[in-house]
């Protein structure tokens, strides 16, 4: 199909049948859509052209979110022409073609219509009820044809056809990038995303000038001079301090030294992380007046040369297939419940992981995406990373575990195990150790732990199922209610 032309009559009929009949209406945006729009995929400038767009649900979300948006649909806006977008959007749509040719055709054309990303959604090992086999995929009760892939095969399916590299964002749902530059600061995205605070009452004077004291709090957190467009105040400071160079030395003079050394020294992991993510993608390094402005003042603060920096990454990377610097990775990280073989970290801690954990966990999630999980569960010899999933992690005392997606690194694949009609589920004890001090329920989870600990409750044996440990808590006559030890009253 060439640029704004309507798609050809028989890929029309197929989708006219099998899925027009049966769109989903939607009062808020789909899944693939609320993924791109977190992760930066779509921002205010974005225009996002909808291939397949049913309803037009997603079309009416983001114009009310003042994002320029359009689509098609054979069924629901036929008149509407394919246009070419930064963005592209097609979400659910292959599955429901029958013929594997018409396919392929389809996603070559809404790929060539995506100026910097195409977006795609597909359904995933989530079993359709009352179905029959019927081609590659199956017949529902409905009378509506359905393909489910695999993660695996999805992913594969898409690299070959459009021979580029995908980067999953969810489990049936992966970006493709057209626009290099685009792809490197999604990885660059995802890189960077400490968010480092550090006390401003250091900051003694400058000039006692308001406008100077947010100056050099925000060296403090950068690790180096903040650049003026990273400022929008900067003019102010020239105003009434003079030269870049009286502002620099004004500055330096009362930065907090050991805060602005220790951010430094965290920008630093930051960029190997970052070309770490590069190398694991696939993505060649981009030339460094390529990169987002700020990483380039970075990598200029930090080392003598970018080819430094490049050299410094690749050896970091080729440390993740040693485990026995995975180990001690492991047994010295500062977060976490640490045991033998693993290291439990809950994912509001994740930031302060070691920058060789984090690019472990980046590598399981490229390849399941984003699932819900509260806990981040790694091997210590580095070849496995599970996604823990429990019900109510914070209200309930003891949560219970309800699905594990196990990625084993080495293989590129993953293993899901669930435990949702479970009647002795594995549970959770000392929720505080997964968790930072400052989390918000840290206190009241350690507070119930040691009440716990006080009477020995957890030095019993096995009381890591439900079942086990409710009949431990029936027999020493106790019951836990609001995260506190209750002794049950006698009937």
């Amino acid at each position: 199909m060439s640029s704004g032309s309507a798609p050809h009559n028989q890929l029309e009929s197929t989708l006219l049948i099998r899925r027009g009949q049966t769109a989903i209406r939607r009062v808020s945006c789909s899944r693939p859509i609320a993924l791109a729009l977190a992760d930066g995929i779509i921002t205010k400038t974005s225009d996002v052209f909808d291939y397949g767009c049913g309803h037009g649900s997603d079309i009416r979300f983001l114009r009310a979110n003042h994002i320029h948006a359009d689509g098609w649909d054979p069924h629901y806006r036929p008149e509407e022409k394919a246009t070419p977008a930064q963005v592209v959007n097609l979400s659910y749509v292959l599955n429901v073609i029958e013929s594997l040719a018409e396919r392929d055709e389809t996603l070559l054309q809404a790929f060539a219509l995506a100026k910097q990303v195409l977006i795609i959604a597909v359904r995933v090992e989530s079993p359709v009820l009352d179905g029959d086999e019927y081609a590659d995929g199956i017949l529902t009760s409905r009378g509506t044809f359905q393909k489910i892939y695999g993660q695996a095969e999805f992913r594969e399916y898409v690299e070959t056809k459009l021979q580029k590299r995908t980067h999953v964002a969810a489990l049936g749902v992966v970006y493709v990038f057209k626009d290099e530059e685009a792809e490197a600061r999604y990885v660059a995205s995802r890189a960077f995303t400490r968010r480092l605070e550090y006390r401003t009452d250091l900051i003694a004077d400058f000039k006692k000038n308001n406008v100077a004291k947010h100056f050099v709090n925000l060296a403090n957190r950068l690790g180096r001079l903040p650049l003026a467009e990273e400022f929008p105040k900067y003019p102010k400071l020239l105003e009434s301090f003079g030269s870049p160079k009286r502002i620099e030395r004004l500055t330096l003079g009362l930065i907090n030294h050991s805060a602005f050394q220790g951010s430094r020294d965290q920008r630093r992991e930051d960029i190997l992380t970052y070309l770490a993510m590069l190398r694991l993608e696939n993505i060649k390094p981009p030339p460094i007046a390529k990169l987002p402005v700020s990483i380039q003042s970075d990598i200029k603060a930090i080392w003598k040369t970018y080819g430094e920096a490049l050299k410094e990454g690749e050896e970091f990377l080729f440390t993740i297939g040693k485990p026995e610097v995975v180990a001690n990775m492991c047994a010295t990280c500062p977060v976490g419940k640490h045991l033998p073989s693993h290291l439990y970290v809950h994912r509001s801690a994740e930031d302060e992981l070691p920058p060789l954990l984090r690019v472990l966990l980046f590598g399981a999630k490229r390849i399941v995406g984003e699932v819900p999980y509260d806990l981040v569960k790694f091997a210590k010899d580095g070849r496995a990373v599970s996604l823990l999933l429990y019900k109510d992690f914070d209200g309930d005392p003891h949560p219970a575990l309800l699905r594990s997606v196990k990625v084993f690194l080495p293989k590129a694949t993953f293993d899901v195990r669930e435990y949702f009609a479970s009647d002795n589920p594995p549970i959770l004890h000392r929720k505080e150790t997964f968790v930072l001090p400052n989390y918000p329920h840290f206190q009241t989870f350690k507070r119930l732990s040691e009440q716990e600990e006080t009477l020995g409750l957890l030095s019993a044996p096995d009381i890591g199922y439900r079942r086990l440990w409710d009949n431990l808590l029936l027999a020493r006559g106790l019951r836990i209610e609001n995260h506190n030890l209750l002794n049950v009253a006698p009937t």
